[in-house]
């Protein structure tokens, strides 16, 4: 697998991330959000509602292969979604991620798992020594997701189900900072 390089999503992206939102392969696992340009603009752009949110654009060479991004899971307590991670073993000390593999000729190669790793390695552990653990909560309909994840050294928390949501359970998975 090549290796990975990241760089903060910039406004010139948003087309391209407006383009990768609707594919189908990530619509289906996209919680039915609105993946207008607007919409695109208004939740990834320059003057988003959440700042302290990092995106990020993975890259092999000079081609971008993926959106990743992190967050303090301390800004987020009262969050519908973040909540129910405390329970489970997520520190408020740990950082949340989310992610897509851009197009549908990369999925299933291996890149989300390569991905995964290497941002958290580089980014979510390397840029932020305070953050202690790195979780996510996929569908667990998404075995593609839960199964990279896992093979990036995730461990399985628990199910977790959001009010609301008719997708099904999540999969919470945790990775804690290496010693």
């Amino acid at each position: 697998m090549p290796s990975f390089t990241f760089r903060l999503l910039e406004e010139a992206d948003l087309a391209m991330m407006h383009r990768w939102l609707n594919d189908p392969g990530v619509v289906r696992w996209w919680e039915g959000e609105d993946v207008s340009l607007p919409a695109v603009v208004a939740q990834y752009g320059p003057d988003r509602e959440d700042p302290t949110t990092e995106h990020w654009l993975a890259m092999i060479d000079s081609d971008p292969v993926g959106w990743i991004c992190c967050w303090p899971v301390s800004d987020s307590l009262d969050d519908d979604e973040v909540a129910p991670w405390i329970p489970l073993g997520v520190e408020e000390t740990a950082a949340g991620i989310d992610y897509l593999v851009a197009t549908p000729e990369r999925r299933g190669q291996g890149v989300g798992t390569a991905m995964i790793e290497a941002f958290v390695s580089d980014v979510v552990f390397g840029h932020h020594p305070e953050w202690t653990q790195a979780a996510a909560s996929p569908y667990t309909a998404n075995r593609a997701s839960c199964r990279a994840l896992e093979k990036a050294g995730f461990a399985f928390a628990g199910s977790v189900i959001y009010p609301d949501d008719d997708e099904g359970p999540c999969s919470l998975m945790i990775l804690p900072r290496p010693t």
